[in-house]
């Protein structure tokens, strides 16, 4: 069942791919209006290309990996088990970090560097979110 604060998958005007939306309102139980996780754009609902605008009722919070795999989809478990897990370091401010280290945050979970920005602050993408944090202030 779709719900406002669920997940979507719907095609982002800004990005140009179908990629997971936050649900921001709904009419008649379809998504009307959504938010790309990726670049927080917010617009209209646009339904990948095949599908009604809902998500098929065997499973409303999550695709199915099959599903996935068959829209091009890349889930943040798959995202996250391409770098290297076992090296999880816990985020500091102080602390150095480098393009896809794996890092524990105490309020946004486990996350991984996906981009360097301006010497001093890392782009980390997280399960619901991708924040801008700073790094190497010590």
């Amino acid at each position: 069942m779709l719900k406002v604060g669920g997940e979507v998958d719907s095609y982002c005007t800004r990005c140009e791919l179908v990629l997971a939306h936050t649900i921001h309102a709904l009419l008649a139980g379809r998504p009307v209006k959504v938010e790309c996780n990726t670049c927080h754009s917010v617009h209209r609902h646009r339904p990948p290309p095949g599908r009604s605008g809902a998500r098929p009722q065997a499973d409303p919070a999550r695709p199915g990996k099959a599903a996935r795999e068959r829209s091009g989809v890349t889930g943040f478990d798959e995202l996250l088990a391409r770098r290297n897990v076992g090296a999880v370091q816990p985020y500091s401010p102080q602390k150095r970090f480098a393009l896809d280290d794996v890092v524990d945050h105490t309020v946004f979970g486990r996350g991984f560097v996906s981009s360097l920005r301006d010497g001093d602050k890392v782009e980390i993408t997280f399960r619901g979110d991708v924040k801008v944090l700073v790094h190497g202030r010590g």
